[in-house]
């Protein structure tokens, strides 16, 4: 690991590994210090999975890789080497000690965690500003929502013959056809499972937060209007020939009227809000796939080995950057999610 990786370490992390602890002689005389890094393969990992390894790099202050010359202490007990892994699943800390000129540099401990991934079940519901039965689904997902973190949830904005919609996700064809989307509104759990009116929430939450075997991390920074995204997956049974990473930006937050047919519907949330709704708040909205509509191939991983991409892409002057998130979806060949995850842009979204 390089300086110019920095970006890739949470500033949680960076303040915590700037702060280095007073090395003592053994007449407990204070020692010239030294700042260094303990980092996680190729950027600093937070979470792995049971039985996972974990490497360890430490850096001094100038760059160079003493990882060698290092002592690696993992909740106070010293490891062979500069690799860890356990089949306990808990919360861990992990320190460095190096000699410099004789004097003994003792790192700041490092939290990290080894844990069973939990599932995130992706939502997607297909809709349109036009469309008045549309804000029953809308609905739906912010009962669920309530209910549950575990969840990953698109909006597919779709212009239909002389229904513009200004959030149409110019490619939606490609999904349309795929997963068999006709009128609206439409949506699916998993990208596998059609979910039908009345959108019981117990059906979108069945196997949201279970126990799985692979997770996704996300960590992405904003350079301008450059954005770097790093995925990481990793399986406990590894990934398989076939198996897609996709990859998606949504936006929160856009206001834009809503044909809404459940003006009169004294049951319904929309009650009473007019047709159309001024000024709806339009969330989850799918605005550009950074993979293919479908996914990547990343096959070739093994059991624990972590498949590793990198996206580098444009953000559009228009979008709000402060309302825009990632989601990605492990995915089979059949489009099955296995797993997924989501959160804002420019941060650190660990295994979960």
């Amino acid at each position: 690991m390089k300086k110019r990786n920095l970006f890739l370490i949470t500033s949680a992390f960076i303040a915590a590994l700037f702060f280095v602890s007073c090395s003592k002689t053994e007449e407990n005389t204070p020692l010239e210090q030294e700042t260094v890094e303990i980092a996680f393969q190729n950027f600093v990992r937070p979470a792995s999975l049971r039985n996972q390894e974990i490497p360890f790099t430490v850096l001094a202050e100038n760059g160079a890789d003493v990882t060698a010359a290092s002592q690696i202490f993992v909740n106070g007990v010293a490891i062979d080497g500069a690799v860890f892994s356990s089949s306990e699943i808990g919360d861990f800390e992990a320190y460095a000690t190096y000699e410099i000129n004789g004097d003994l540099i003792t790192t700041t401990a490092v939290p990290f965690k080894v844990i069973i991934p939990k599932r995130k079940v992706v939502l997607e519901d297909y809709t349109g500003t036009w469309c008045g039965f549309c804000p029953s689904v809308a609905a739906a997902i912010e009962e669920a929502s309530l209910e549950s973190d575990d969840l990953a949830i698109v909006a597919i904005h779709i212009t239909a013959n002389s229904n513009p919609d200004p959030m149409h996700f110019d490619t939606v064809d490609i999904l349309r056809d795929v997963f068999e989307i006709d009128g609206l509104p439409q949506a699916r759990i998993d990208r596998s499972e059609f979910w039908f009116a009345p959108y019981f929430v117990e059906d979108a939450l069945e196997n949201a937060g279970v126990n799985t075997t692979s997770s996704i991390s996300i960590n992405s920074t904003l350079d301008g209007d450059q954005l770097i995204t790093q995925v990481g997956v990793v399986s406990e049974t590894g990934i398989n020939s076939g198996d897609k990473l996709v990859l998606y930006l949504l936006e929160d937050g856009i206001l834009y009227d809503q044909e809404n047919y459940y003006n009169e519907d004294a049951t319904s949330p929309y009650f009473g809000l007019g047709n159309p709704i001024p000024n709806f708040e339009h969330n989850h909205t799918l605005r550009m796939s950074f993979s293919a509509e479908l996914g990547d191939d990343i096959s070739g991983a093994g059991a624990l080995e972590e498949y590793s991409i990198t996206y580098n892409n444009t953000i559009p002057a228009n979008y709000v950057k402060e309302n825009l998130t990632l989601i990605a979806m492990y995915v089979s060949q059949d489009n099955l999610a296995y797993n997924a995850q989501v959160g804002p842009i420019n941060m650190e979204i660990p295994y979960q």
